[in-house]
């Protein structure tokens, strides 16, 4: 590994290292500042190492979870997965953000490739339970 490659590595996961504090941070203590921040540094992680999975997956999360960008999540987890196929976090993820755009389809392909290969007790449940839950949605959303 020559130099630069060895800087950019470790450019990347100090980047992604703030990100992971910052968002705690907002977390923790109600920071909203905070997720933006963590935005910023996972965004300047990949501008490091735009092969970096890990990044993805987190800034996906974050889209979704806290800055209620689920088409930028779903951009991202699709990346995380590209990158590294056993980051089967991704595939969870983005089902819910799926979920959140009402794209019940394609949530719930997500939530059964998910269960293939996730071993997470909590998660499975959850995954199961929303499939179960989106395959009745348009029974229900027509009953109303």
């Amino acid at each position: 590994m020559n130099f630069m490659r060895v800087r950019h590595w470790l450019v990347a996961r100090w980047h992604y290292l703030q990100g992971r504090v910052y968002r705690y941070q907002a977390n923790r203590f109600g920071d909203p500042d905070g997720y933006l921040r963590a935005m910023d540094a996972f965004t300047k992680a990949l501008a490091a190492d735009p092969h970096f999975a890990q990044v993805y997956l987190d800034r996906g999360i974050l889209w979704w979870r806290e800055l209620d960008h689920p088409r930028k999540a779903i951009y991202d987890l699709t990346q995380a997965e590209a990158l590294d196929p056993a980051l089967v976090e991704a595939r969870f993820n983005r089902g819910v953000a799926h979920q959140q755009l009402r794209e019940y389809e394609a949530a719930i392909a997500d939530f059964r490739a998910y269960l293939k290969m996730g071993t997470h007790p909590h998660w499975r449940d959850y995954a199961e339970k929303m499939i179960q839950e989106l395959q009745e949605w348009p029974t229900q959303e027509c009953s109303h």
